[in-house]
């Protein structure tokens, strides 16, 4: 039995139909990219909202010994407890979050934020002293080397510091929820250990006020040699 082949016509396409297709097409991928940059640029502005909000929680919450600052020059925070209570306080406030620690402002956080980790350094020597809190306020201690200390965001722990971070919830595109996590590390540095490094590093040099050689001594004639013969001058006139 002869087999036979079956032709299919092309329908007919208005004129401009494509033209509208690919504009509308166009249109589409416009708006998305759009929506996508808005929202990364308010991601980026939110990260570095929460990042100088964690740097001031951090310092308010680090209240140093004044008595032990005054004998050994070191800085070292009282109680690590209070330390913490006072960091919690100084989120909220800075945050501006209500009793449920949720934040009016939905387009940067859209749910309750929540202390995950709370962690206070003390640099003595060349021990580190840690307290960590955990998210149930939990604290633990222990000791580490100076030097082999690092920070949950990587950084390396030279000198007396806090880290916190916490947890939040951000809305994306199509109202869909992600949870995000922000970190910071703020050193604390006191004026008189500042002091001691500048006046170790400032040994062994000569103090400019000694160097008085030749050069100097010429220098200084020639100084006044020119006052006498303006001075000469004046007279003249």
């Amino acid at each position: 039995m002869p087999l036979r082949k079956k032709g299919f016509l092309l329908q007919n396409t208005e004129p401009g139909q494509v033209e509208w297709a690919a504009g509308v097409f166009f249109l589409l991928f416009f708006g998305v990219l759009l929506c996508s940059l808005l929202q990364v640029d308010l991601f980026r502005s939110s990260s570095q909202y929460l990042e100088d909000a964690l740097a001031l929680s951090n310092l308010a919450s680090a209240v140093i010994d004044v008595e032990e600052y005054g004998i050994s020059h070191k800085v070292k925070v009282a109680d690590p407890r209070q330390a913490y209570e006072r960091y919690k306080s100084a989120v909220q406030g800075n945050l501006n979050l209500d009793d449920s620690w949720e934040c009016p402002r939905e387009a940067i956080i859209s749910g309750p934020v929540q202390v995950v980790k709370y962690i206070l350094y003390h640099v003595s020597g060349s021990q580190v002293e840690i307290f960590y809190f955990d998210e149930n306020g939990l604290m633990t201690s222990w000791r580490e080397v100076l030097g082999s200390c690092v920070a949950p965001d990587g950084n390396q722990i030279e000198a007396t510091g806090v880290y916190s971070e916490i947890s939040y919830q951000v809305e994306g595109l199509l109202g869909i929820c992600t949870k995000a996590h922000k970190g910071k590390l703020v050193d604390i540095v006191g004026q008189g250990e500042i002091q001691e490094g500048e006046e170790e590093g400032d040994e062994g040099k000569e103090p400019e006020a000694s160097r008085t050689g030749p050069d100097s001594i010429e220098e200084e004639a020639t100084e006044s040699s020119m006052g006498t013969d303006l001075e000469q001058k004046g007279d003249g006139v």
